[in-house]
């Protein structure tokens, strides 16, 4: 059976949710500004810091060590709820009274610069990462050590230019490949060392372009292929892009998972569409979940939280519903930013906080009567069971993470209801810059003059700085230097992965009908788990 969302009218098959998946992720998504950062005052302070907010925004914002300490008190912003008035309005201007955070990070050290991230040591423009040192540009990535350029990875070291890799050493331009080292270019690899321009193998050692070579001849094509030079870089991508078009792959990424329909499922169980969905059970229509159990509708979510509906960036918490930006909490509804809280309602930045609605305390008794009376009168307003509108989110669309996933114009976004911010100019402008084709391409013949002028993007003519960890990776791993701003590079790796769609098709191999995320245009042959893994092994 199917039904129409009710925000696009596209048709889907009935779940939990109202709307389809994708305006359920945009929904969700809108109300995460992961990589937009400003430099501006705190408002309490007056110091200068990193925020996910500009300096005009209408939020009054708080730097972290401040927000989290006990100078201030959320509660002094309580009200009461008007049954008069719609449940959505009056908490959208109690999240425009009550302070924010600069940015939404703990237990960092030396990572002004990282956002919705915890335990990173020395590292510079991480998102969503945890337990990384001396990781550079990184995105959902975890466990990793002098790595550069690197998303959705794990446990790697010395790593440049990697998606969906673990355990991986020394390898440059790798995607989906686990305990490699010192592979360059290649794609689907497992257990490999020394390959150049490689798809699909196992165990292999010394290949160029999949060919087996001896240990000798090997290195003399190394030595010509990773040779430090910007044009050979180029002609090896190309290559590298046409093998990769060319290649045998699984119909999905799922490994060591039962009952699970999606892709990116790892040590799962019955879940069901969903995607980067690792060590979990019972989960539908869900995207970035680790450590979850019955969870539905939830996206960003996990480490050990159980019964989570229609909400976002929730980690070790119980029982919550329709809620963003939620941690070490339990039975919470149609909340944002809670930090160890319990039994609360409507409520925005809360710390250790029981039996509140509208960051007002009650009696155990009086909150549960008033809990029951809200969401009896937001049933007859059609607003329970509804995630929170667009105009309830801090963020212009195009600040979000929305905005990576489903890009929309601002002619696009504002009749859909999403906000849109104007974002200033690069803060680089007016310095003397360097023209991406000024560069020279040998990084040994590059001097640290290069770290007092900004480059501009020889594709997007954004403007960028090199760090000195950065130059000093590039010349010990003999880069050259880049040509493109790091959210350039972002979204030529985000561009690898496959969307967040399932297609039918049948194996080119066996003919069984298989779902899979490769669209039925693309140029890769896809099998079924048991073609495939009878043809790599």
């Amino acid at each position: 059976m199917e039904k129409n969302c009710k925000k696009c009218g596209v048709g889907f098959e009935i779940a939990e949710s109202p709307v389809c998946f994708d305006c359920n992720k945009k929904a969700h998504f809108c109300m995460r500004n992961e990589r937009t950062l400003y430099n501006r005052k705190c408002d309490e302070t007056g110091e200068n810091m990193v925020s996910m907010f500009p300096q005009n925004s209408p939020y009054k914002v708080y730097k972290s060590n401040f927000w989290h300490g006990d100078k201030w008190d959320s509660l002094d912003y309580g009200k009461d709820f008007d049954f008069s008035r719609s449940f959505f309005e009056q908490f959208n201007e109690l999240m425009l009274a009550v302070p924010k955070f600069n940015l939404f990070s703990w237990q960092n050290e030396n990572s002004d610069y990282c956002n919705i991230t915890g335990w990173n040591k020395n590292c510079y423009l991480v998102f969503g990462g945890d337990f990384n040192q001396d990781v550079q540009y990184g995105t959902l990535c975890f466990y990793n050590e002098n790595c550069l350029d690197i998303d959705y990875s794990d446990k790697n070291k010395e790593c440049y230019f990697l998606n969906d890799c673990g355990n991986c050493y020394a390898c440059q331009y790798v995607f989906d490949c686990e305990n490699c080292h010192d592979c360059f270019y290649a794609s689907d690899l497992t257990g490999c060392s020394e390959c150049v321009l490689c798809t699909g193998l196992v165990r292999k050692s010394y290949c160029v372009l999949n060919k087996q070579y001896s240990k000798e001849e090997y290195f003399e094509k190394k030595k010509t292929l990773i040779n430090g030079s910007l044009k050979q870089r180029q002609e090896n991508w190309n290559a590298f892009l046409k093998l990769r078009d060319g290649r045998i792959v699984k119909a999905t990424h799922n490994v060591f998972s039962e009952n699970c329909v999606g892709d990116y499922v790892k040590n799962s169980k019955n879940c069901e569409w969903v995607f980067d969905c690792f060590n979990s059970e019972d989960v539908s229509n869900a995207m970035m979940v680790v450590g979850l159990k019955d969870g539905k509708c939830v996206d960003y979510a996990g480490h050990e939280s159980e019964l989570v509906f229609d909400s976002m960036t929730v980690a070790k918490c119980n029982n919550v519903a329709h809620s963003f930006s939620v941690m070490n909490s339990s039975d919470i509804l149609y909340c944002d930013t809670l930090f160890s809280c319990r039994d609360c309602f409507g409520c925005t930045g809360l710390k250790n906080k029981q039996y509140c609605v509208f960051n007002k305390q009650y009696s155990r008794e009086e909150y549960e009567v008033l809990k029951v009376k809200i969401v009896e009168y937001m049933k007859k307003t059609g607003e329970f069971g509804e995630f929170f509108p667009a105009y309830v989110s801090c963020f212009g669309y195009n600040e979000s993470t929305a905005n990576l996933y489903y890009p929309l114009t601002k002619e696009e976004a504002i009749p859909q209801g999403f906000k849109w911010t104007e974002i200033p100019e690069n803060h680089y402008q007016g310095e003397k810059t360097i023209l991406a084709g000024e560069l020279t391409d040998d990084i040994k013949e590059v001097s640290e003059d290069i770290l007092s002028r900004p480059i501009q993007c020889e594709k997007s003519g954004k403007l960028f700085k090199i760090t000195p960890k950065e130059f000093a990776f590039y010349k010990r791993h003999n880069l050259p230097i880049p040509r493109l701003h790091s959210e350039e590079r972002h979204a030529i790796r985000l561009a690898m992965r496959n969307p967040k769609k399932l297609w039918g098709r049948v194996c080119m191999k066996c003919g069984k009908c298989i779902e899979t995320s490769y669209a039925p245009e693309r140029l890769e042959k896809v099998y079924c788990e048991e073609c495939y893994l009878k043809e790599i092994y």
